[in-house]
């Protein structure tokens, strides 16, 4: 009577399939997961934007003491998804990079920055993304810069104007297209690095 059952290469070929399957589950449960990042903070910039159109007149009167952030949480400007108890000066996005919301020493203009503090796999892909939402605010911004905080300055060739710039520039937020974003977000690759974004008072 024959027996009845599996052999064991039958068994580790099953075994060796559900691998594979689980290993393709992963990856592109990890896609969809960054896909899904990317918008979500594509939104979050949106967010920041609006709120600094919508209030630009309350914060024309923000003494350089007081911080954008408060502000922001009293008027509920932000998603509370964003904010972090106790902090003041930085809001975090989905990927919970650091950014910062602050004034200009001569308060004609506020700035947010996200800060980049080390090597990331995908950090090359969000600085793409954070310079793609920027584009579609143009007309909103005075310039958009990135910079290696390894660097003493940031290098004025990597500063990119919108139709806020009161200067003839060649180099306009509009003109930024895949090639350059990618040789831009280089810095991000390996460096702590930050990309700045100025918005006009």
């Amino acid at each position: 009577m024959p027996l009845c059952g599996r052999s064991m290469v039958e068994m580790l070929g099953v075994l060796a399939i559900i691998g594979v399957l689980s290993v393709g589950a992963m990856t592109g449960y990890s896609k969809a997961m960054l896909k899904y990042k990317l918008n979500k903070q594509s939104e979050q910039i949106n967010q920041i934007m609006m709120a600094l159109i919508e209030y630009k007149s309350v914060l024309s009167t923000l003494k350089n003491s007081e911080s954008v952030v408060s502000l922001f949480r009293k008027l509920n400007a932000l998603p509370p998804e964003m904010l972090k108890r106790n902090e003041n000066y930085y809001i975090y996005d989905v990927f919970d990079t650091p950014v910062e919301l602050a004034r200009s020493s001569g308060g004609t203009a506020f700035y947010f920055s996200f800060l980049f503090t080390g090597r990331n796999d995908q950090n090359h892909t969000i600085c793409r993304n954070i310079l793609e939402s920027f584009k579609g605010y143009a007309a909103e911004l005075h310039a958009v810069g990135i910079n290696s905080n390894t660097s003493e300055s940031v290098n004025q060739q990597d500063w990119w104007f919108g139709d806020q710039a009161k200067t003839d520039v060649s180099q306009k937020i509009h003109m930024l297209n895949l090639e350059k974003m990618q040789n831009l977000c280089q810095k991000c690759d390996s460096n702590a690095c930050s990309i700045y974004a100025i918005f006009s008072m």
